[in-house]
């Protein structure tokens, strides 16, 4: 997700591989390695080192947050206008079961649909909870995953399919 190039033009693909002289395996590799909040930052692909400098005034990772955070909440406000409102949304994976200041900012961004969020329940990481406040009309809640045992399960499940 750090390194991902996000939503473009897909013309901007053809002008870059014609003016740079890339390949199709390279043009992938800036796409999926070597671009999104880590370009835009300049620094680790690591949102938590992202985060940090942030914090402590480095501007590029202040815009390469707030713009990963824009974006987030945009595909969520898409989604609900496809499914004629939500009425949960759900923060899981690493970013979304520990970036409480990333999800803070994402829902700020939601207000508009009815998300309040609770910053005190948000002050968390990691744990089952709802952080939303409780006149919410959108209630959000962190529901931890462990998707290295729904790999397993999902494998194994393919693996005894005849």
């Amino acid at each position: 997700m750090v390194t991902r190039s996000g939503d473009l033009d897909p013309s901007i693909l053809l002008y870059l591989m014609k003016k740079e002289k890339l390949s199709a395996e390279e043009m992938e590799n800036i796409l999926n390695k070597q671009s999104g909040v880590q370009a835009i930052s300049g620094l680790v692909p690591d949102f938590r080192e992202i985060e940090n400098a942030g914090n402590e005034g480095n501007e590029r990772a202040k815009v390469a947050l707030d713009s990963f955070q824009y974006a987030i909440a945009s595909y969520i406000a898409k989604y609900a206008v496809a499914m004629n409102g939500v009425d949960y949304i759900i923060f899981t994976g690493g970013i979304g079961e520990n970036q409480i200041n990333i999800r803070k900012g994402i829902c700020e961004q939601l207000q508009f649909m009815g998300v309040e969020i609770d910053v005190d329940a948000n002050n968390i990481r990691g744990e089952e909870k709802v952080i939303s406040k409780e006149n919410s009309k959108v209630k959000v809640y962190i529901i931890p995953t462990n998707e290295e045992l729904m790999i397993a399960k999902e494998t194994k499940r393919l693996v005894n399919r005849d």
